[in-house]
């Protein structure tokens, strides 16, 4: 009997609360809100209703790409036949390393060149003395010392340029005679590579041996559309969140280098560079791009994890303290970071439920 009272008060409270606000569940008044629980209350947090500045956000499809800065494509100088692969995709290495070796009948043809400039020097510096003598005892014209110091210095031109040639191919002497050695331009990463050992190269190949990266730094390639333009503007504040690591933003501002628009999609691709330590942002990861840029207004707003939505409606559980918890029927407007935008339904300094807000409302409003 006892029981089949208290439900007849519970029921009339409830009725009294629909009359009072239609809009919201069954048993949305503070009257008439159950005592929650200590272990329910330590299960919820707090938060207080608060105007914010709204901020205009657009979400922007994108990729993670190599910083071109920072991009060093290795083309091998001369022709040959590739003998040894030192490094392999992926691979962590120094500048100047040895990343290949070639056997190169253009490295051949350079040193029978340097020999025979380097004798040839020998040569006309011997004349040379041979004339000067000649010269100083009457037995030669100065014509005949000038043509001898002339060809002195066209052979020490000869045997320089052979130099900076050498110089150009790292070539040294200890190497052999046909032997050109590739080397990284920086440090970096393996992140192209293209022969294999026994593989023929043309010096006009126009495809690179190898392509490093140092990946200290990344682009975040995104796709705007043409009525969207006007909201990305250069320097912009952007955030940029990753498939592999969602939990992780980088921050960083839109570059003002733009691209033209695709002609056939309409779509212009604008470049956020990334900061990349831990080289954790790899080339070719899928990512989204928040733009925010100000408006110059402010609207109420709660955490958007405040926001329950049931039955095509959007509620908060606004929280004067245990016993008096009222759910509240909000009109969210729209959404910046972590906070939603309302159209009344709360006042400033109220405080709502913002974790574990859906669970007390079933509790409440079952």
């Amino acid at each position: 009997m006892r029981h089949f009272t208290l439900s007849l008060l519970l029921a009339a409270s409830l009725a009294a609360c629909s009359e009072h606000n239609p809009d919201a569940p069954a048993a949305a008044t503070a009257a008439s809100a159950p005592v929650v629980s200590d272990s329910l209350l330590a299960r919820i947090t707090l938060d207080t209703v608060r105007q914010r500045p709204v901020i205009n956000e657009l979400k922007l499809t994108a990729k993670i790409a190599y910083d071109e800065s920072r991009v060093n494509k290795v083309f091998p100088l001369v022709g040959g036949i590739v003998t040894k692969v030192n490094v392999s995709l992926g691979q962590y290495v120094k500048a100047g390393q040895v990343l290949a070796e070639l056997e190169s009948t253009d490295i051949a043809n350079f040193r029978s060149e340097s020999t025979t400039a380097t004798v040839e020097l020998a040569k006309t510096r011997q004349e040379l003395a041979s004339t000067k003598e000649l010269y100083e005892d009457g037995l030669a014209s100065a014509r005949e010392y000038q043509l001898a110091q002339q060809e002195v210095r066209r052979a020490q031109a000869e045997v320089q340029k052979n130099r900076q040639i050498g110089a150009i191919y790292g070539t040294q002497q200890s190497q052999g005679a046909a032997r050109y050695l590739v080397k990284a331009p920086a440090s970096g990463f393996v992140v192209e590579k293209t022969v294999n050992p026994r593989t023929q190269l043309r010096s006009d190949n126009d495809q690179p041996m190898f392509v490093i990266s140092d990946l200290n730094t990344v682009w975040a390639l995104a796709s705007v559309y043409e009525d969207d333009i006007s909201r990305v503007q250069p320097g912009t504040p952007a955030v940029v969140k990753t498939l592999a690591y969602p939990n992780e933003p980088v921050e960083g501002k839109i570059d003002p280098a733009f691209s033209a628009l695709d002609p056939e999609s309409r779509v212009l691709t604008v470049r956020v560079p990334l900061k990349n330590p831990g080289n954790k942002l790899k080339p070719e990861m899928f990512a989204t791009v928040t733009v925010s840029a100000p408006t110059g207004t402010s609207k109420l707003s709660v955490p958007s994890s405040a926001l329950v939505f049931e039955r095509s409606r959007s509620y908060v559980l606004v929280f004067r303290d245990r016993k008096h918890i009222e759910t509240r029927n909000v009109e969210a407007t729209g959404t910046a970071g972590s906070y939603t935008y309302l159209n009344g339904g709360v006042e400033p300094g109220e405080r709502v439920i913002s974790r574990n807000a859906l669970l007390l409302f079933h509790t409440l409003n079952q």
